[in-house]
């Protein structure tokens, strides 16, 4: 899915809000596939599920970041900032350095393993509510001064981004509640691949109406 997005991602150079995008989101299923290899080889949630949240919650926050930066400048181009780009990697790296330092440290805690994930979902939320604010700011407005195009686009957007949320945080939850628990892992196993295929798929077709899309965006968040 990853290479397919890839590959045709060359034709929207001279649209590089979108381009990024898809570059994001392609970055994030490798990293995902990479995460969940790791978790089929070594079998960390049956002796060491301290390690199995620290590992989900690393590349799930990746997946977070590369949501803020690839979707969100698709209704605000002017969104991405050095300033966001700095803030956003400095709460990585801390939160990289709270996820492995209780795997290692407290590897039985869960208390702690807790507070480490909390940074994840402080990001998340965040993140989620810059979206979700940028949304209803934008997006009937898309509607009203286009030629009538924009209703899918916009209706994909909400769509596919409610999956990609809901998908992300409740899949660090649920591993995180259920520590020792196989089945968890099992269901993102069978949900993963639809909603990775739906992504690409609608992420695709939004190529369609990206030139439309882009001027309006213009329009609407004037530099």
């Amino acid at each position: 899915m990853a290479f397919k997005l890839f590959r045709g991602t060359s034709r929207y150079a001279k649209f590089p809000i979108y381009r990024r995008a898809r570059l994001l989101t392609v970055f994030w299923l490798v990293i995902f596939g990479i995460g969940y290899i790791l978790h089929a080889i070594f079998q960390f949630r049956w002796y060491w599920p301290a390690v199995s949240t620290a590992l989900t919650t690393t590349y799930f926050h990746i997946g977070a970041i590369c949501f803020s930066w690839g979707y969100t400048p698709l209704l605000n181009q002017h969104y991405l900032t050095r300033k966001v780009v700095i803030r956003d990697v400095a709460i990585y790296i801390l939160g990289l350095a709270a996820y492995w330092t209780v795997a290692l440290t407290w590897k039985e805690q869960p208390f702690y393993t807790t507070l480490a994930t909390g940074i994840f979902f402080l990001y998340a939320a965040y993140g989620t509510l810059v979206f979700y604010k940028t949304y209803n700011l934008v997006s009937l407005r898309m509607i009203k001064i286009s030629n009538g195009n924009m209703g899918s686009f916009v209706r994909w957007l909400q769509l596919c981004c409610d999956l990609i949320i809901l998908f992300g945080i409740g899949s660090v939850a649920l591993t995180g509640i259920f520590p020792h628990e196989i089945w968890p892992y099992i269901v993102l196993c069978w949900l993963s691949p639809v909603m990775f295929g739906y992504i690409v798929y609608s992420l695709s077709n939004y190529g369609s109406v990206v030139e439309d899309a882009t001027k309006i965006s213009d329009e609407l968040n004037p530099a």
